[in-house]
């Protein structure tokens, strides 16, 4: 977590610090790169494991840490439940919905191997982070 906040993300998993177990940490709130973020605590998701998710998919624009100065159009669940071990070892199920499910998956997808760029349907779908802001903040404004 304390990585997390001193980057400023929404989320990071263990393999982007070069660790090498399933454990991911997810912490909405808006700020500068998503001002439209919900504000969320902070959770610690051990061995997380995708349940159910919606079978209605959306597409939102995502950038990543690990991939720095790039945005990419990606469809996602609308929502996921998924178990988990707490910090004390406890399984527990929580279901996300819409950009915190977004962030999830996002996250979810690092143990899995892939980054978002590997879910892009087209080149044309990705833009550096100051189209993004040019282009898409702007327009949403």
């Amino acid at each position: 977590l304390r990585v997390l906040r001193q980057k400023g993300g929404m989320g990071l998993a263990a393999p982007q610090l070069g660790e090498l177990q399933r454990v991911v940490a997810i912490a909405s709130h808006p700020n500068a790169r998503y001002p439209y973020a919900p504000k969320m605590a902070p959770m610690v998701l051990i061995n997380p494991v995708v349940q159910e998710q919606s079978t209605e998919w959306v597409k939102d624009w995502e950038g990543c840490l690990s991939v720095p100065g790039l945005r990419g159009l990606v469809p996602r669940a609308s929502w996921v439940t998924v178990t988990y071990q707490d910090r004390q070892g406890q399984t527990q199920t929580v279901t996300y919905e819409g950009f915190v499910a977004r962030i999830f998956q996002h996250e979810f997808d690092h143990l899995e191997g892939r980054v978002f760029v590997d879910r892009v349907e087209s080149p044309l779908e990705l833009m550096t982070d100051r189209e993004f802001a040019a282009r898409v903040v702007v327009a949403g404004s």
